[in-house]
């Protein structure tokens, strides 16, 4: 009967530790699987963010490749309207030079034909001078009738915005000393002068007259300083500066009106 007992618990204790050891054994695999959810549960809590992540990136990047292909096509059509701009900006220097030249040549046939019409009449209302001065060259003159001193002429042909008659070339000289003719005697000063007896002759410019192409005559029989220059009848005389005589001016001629060809 004892055996029985005793044989009884033998069994029971070994049913015991089995319970125990499969209990040990099944709390061991809870815990390892909730081990693994835990590890598992932050890897995906951080799956929408990376997927965001990624998504404005390449967002980014489409936009940095848009970007790019506007900054190229800009800089393309920036390259191509400077070079249209600068071949207009050539084609605009070389219809300007076209024009300069069309001018020029226009304003030499103007003035040759308007000389034509002047030299047949001996005026023309296309003449660059202003009324009753005479056009020679490039040149304006007034040959005045009023008599005044040498100073006196010199303020006049200021005021008319001239100078007094300059004789420094041949042309000009062949010009100027028919009108010097006179059958009473009417002589006109030009801008030559010295400052005493033995001085050298000077234009009212400052500029030394050319020997070569005028005598002047100097009357040795009076005492009387003759330090200005007069012409009468196609030659030059000394004459004192205070005397009164006929003024001659000129000034540079203007440019021909096309115009007034008509």
């Amino acid at each position: 009967m004892q055996a029985k007992h005793s044989s009884a618990r033998d069994m029971l204790e070994d049913d015991a530790d089995t319970a125990t050891s499969l209990y040990s054994r099944a709390s061991t695999a809870l815990q390892a699987e909730s081990g693994r959810s835990d590890a598992r549960t932050p890897s995906s809590a951080w799956r929408p963010v990376a997927l965001t992540l990624l998504t404005l990136c390449l967002v980014l990047l489409v936009g940095l490749v848009v970007l790019g292909l506007l900054f190229f096509q800009f800089y393309h059509l920036s390259n191509t309207q400077q070079d249209s701009i600068s071949q207009q900006e050539e084609s605009l220097r070389n219809l300007s030079r076209q024009l300069r030249s069309l001018q020029v040549q226009n304003g030499e046939l103007a003035e040759r034909l308007c000389r034509e019409l002047y030299n047949r009449s001996g005026e023309h209302r296309c003449s660059p001078c202003p009324e009753k001065w005479k056009w020679h060259g490039d040149k304006c003159y007034q040959f005045y009738k009023e008599s005044k001193s040498w100073q006196g002429c010199e303020y006049l042909c200021i005021a008319e915005n001239s100078t007094m008659l300059k004789i420094n070339s041949q042309e000009k000289l062949d010009f100027a000393m028919p009108h010097s003719y006179s059958e009473f005697f009417y002589s006109y000063w030009m801008g030559l002068s010295r400052n005493s007896s033995g001085k050298a002759w000077l234009w009212t410019d400052g500029t030394p007259r050319s020997s070569e192409l005028f005598e002047i005559m100097i009357d040795a029989s009076t005492s009387r300083h003759r330090d200005c220059v007069t012409i009468l009848n196609g030659r030059a005389f000394s004459k004192d500066c205070r005397e009164l005589r006929r003024c001659a001016c000129e000034k540079k001629a203007g440019s021909v009106v096309a115009e007034h060809l008509l």
